[in-house]
């Protein structure tokens, strides 16, 4: 007769198993969307960068910065789309030398570049042009950042002026 004893988990042992391996899921959970929210964050801080710069070379070239009536007309300046998603127009003025914002079309608003570009939480960056409050040096660019909502330069809003 064989006394092997075949010693098999015991229903205790699994059910300990099954909840570190959901705790460990857990914690890798917060920890990819946080990385996630830093990447969408140091994207939105490049983007605005490279407006404030396009920006200035939009008024280095025409002397004023273009109209701040909408992000959108913003952006048609920028790029040179205007009627058009499809067609530059360059009816702007005569010392119009760009686009000085190049982009694919699913960085803006409908996926068309004629419309607001937005920020990685698909909201348009906003611009203060005439009259900027934070950035007394030159224009005011941001985005609303995570919230979706202007904190007025604070909060979580991420700026030209940070």
């Amino acid at each position: 007769m064989n006394n092997s004893h075949v010693r098999g988990f015991t229903l205790i042992e699994l059910l300990i198993v099954i909840a570190i391996i959901g705790v460990l899921a857990g914690l890798g959970g917060v920890a990819a969307s946080k990385a996630v929210l830093m990447a969408k964050k140091a994207k939105a801080r490049t983007t605005v960068q490279t407006l404030t710069v396009a920006l200035d070379r939009y008024k280095n070239d025409v002397g004023i910065y273009p109209p701040d009536d909408s992000p959108a007309t913003v952006m048609n300046h920028l790029t040179g789309f205007k009627e058009s998603p499809d067609q530059l127009s360059n009816d702007f003025d005569p010392d119009w030398h760009g686009p000085y914002y190049n982009a694919t079309k699913k960085e803006f608003y409908m996926r068309q570049r004629n419309m607001a570009l937005i920020d990685p939480w698909m909201k348009p960056y906003q611009f203060s042009l005439k009259k900027p409050k934070n950035n007394v040096t030159g224009c005011d660019v941001w985005s609303w950042g995570p919230n979706g909502i202007d904190d007025g330069g604070s909060g979580d809003d991420i700026g030209n002026w940070q």
